[in-house]
């Protein structure tokens, strides 16, 4: 039997719905907004993680209108799960995605909605945090796994060479930290959050930890330190993601944030913060170009390791260790407080 000829061809002479439809670069940006979109509300929903924990049968009656169903085997056509005798399990693909997925959480979740109001953030139709806010318990819950394996792994590694028994996380998210913290090298800690929903989150995993004679958290701005006393009996202060806020207002608001926290600590304590740079305009750059762009939209800039280096020295803080971390551009720092008993004062 004859080849058909294909009735409809581009200018180049491919067929459409063909290879010119693979060379067309909008189905990549189709493709992957659609599989971030599915994953991280899966996740939300806490069915992802069944996936993550061993096989799904491919039954049509399970859920309503047989969505679970479709959705698995439209995840089997991307090529994240795999159908074998009736059974869905991750691929080699999905296995390495889910491993990544407090991304997608953190993106999708967090400031999907942000991100789809920029036209009128641009215009003035509508203001980044007047009308619209990013979601605080998906920010906290995809920063946390996020973290996980880009943050937690070195902030440990650095903590192991130095002395400390009293953390406060300024900023502390959903406590994962706190909590992994406090089992790994026995220390009390406080942490202190602005968004309700983490806090509540946080509650929960300290108490399902069994951390409650350990860690507390209470819903507060990490920005306002007279209201944090804890930090005058603290040798550690943690700031992962939370100074640039700060810096927002200003240079000189965050100086004086930095020498205000030095004259409330004891000399000596340190003070371990984790900051993603701007972007750098490499084409091929990963996450640092979405990261510095919905900065922009909530009016917050970002700083390179030299430019928290010299706020650092000049607010009476030394440098003790600096690292690159997993998140790309990122980097922890850690610094110790060098200056007097009550100095808060510049200059």
């Amino acid at each position: 039997m004859a080849d058909v000829e294909p009735l409809l061809r581009t200018e180049s002479g491919d067929a459409i719905g063909g290879d010119a439809a693979a060379r067309r670069p909008v189905f990549e940006l189709f493709e992957g907004f659609a599989l971030t979109s599915v994953l991280a509300s899966l996740e939300r929903a806490g069915l992802l993680a069944r996936l993550e924990g061993g096989s799904v049968p491919a039954d049509p009656s399970e859920g309503r209108d047989g969505l679970p169903l479709a959705t698995l085997r439209y995840l089997a056509q991307r090529g994240v799960v795999e159908e074998v005798n009736g059974m869905f399990t991750l691929s080699q693909r999905g296995r390495e995605i889910c491993k990544d997925k407090g991304y997608l959480v953190w993106l999708q979740g967090g400031y999907g909605h942000v991100l789809a109001s920029l036209g009128d953030f641009s215009t003035g139709a509508r203001r980044y945090g007047d009308d619209v806010i990013r979601d605080g318990r998906w920010v906290a819950d995809g920063s946390a796994l996020i973290g996980r394996d880009d943050v937690s792994p070195h902030a440990t590694e650095v903590l192991t060479g130095i002395d400390f028994s009293h953390v406060v996380d300024l900023g502390c998210g959903n406590a994962r930290f706190l909590i992994a913290a406090a089992n790994r090298f026995g220390v009390t800690g406080v942490g202190v959050d602005l968004a309700p929903e983490a806090c509540e989150d946080a509650g929960h995993a300290i108490a399902a930890a069994g951390l409650e004679d350990k860690i507390k958290v209470r819903c507060g701005d990490a920005g306002d330190l007279d209201a944090i006393p804890e930090l005058a009996e603290a040798d550690l202060a943690v700031a992962f993601f939370l100074l640039h806020e700060i810096f927002e207002h200003g240079r000189e608001a965050l100086m004086a944030y930095l020498r205000k926290l030095g004259s409330i600590m004891p000399r000596g304590a340190y003070m371990l913060v984790a900051e993603v740079q701007p972007a750098s305009g490499a084409p091929d750059e990963k996450w640092r170009p979405e990261f510095t762009l919905l900065h922009a939209i909530m009016r917050q800039q970002l700083l390179t390791a030299e430019g928290w280096h010299d706020a650092f020295v000049e607010a009476g803080w030394s440098r003790h260790e600096v690292r690159d971390l997993g998140l790309p551009g990122a980097v922890l720092l850690l610094y110790q407080n060098t200056a007097p008993a009550g100095a808060e004062g510049g200059e």
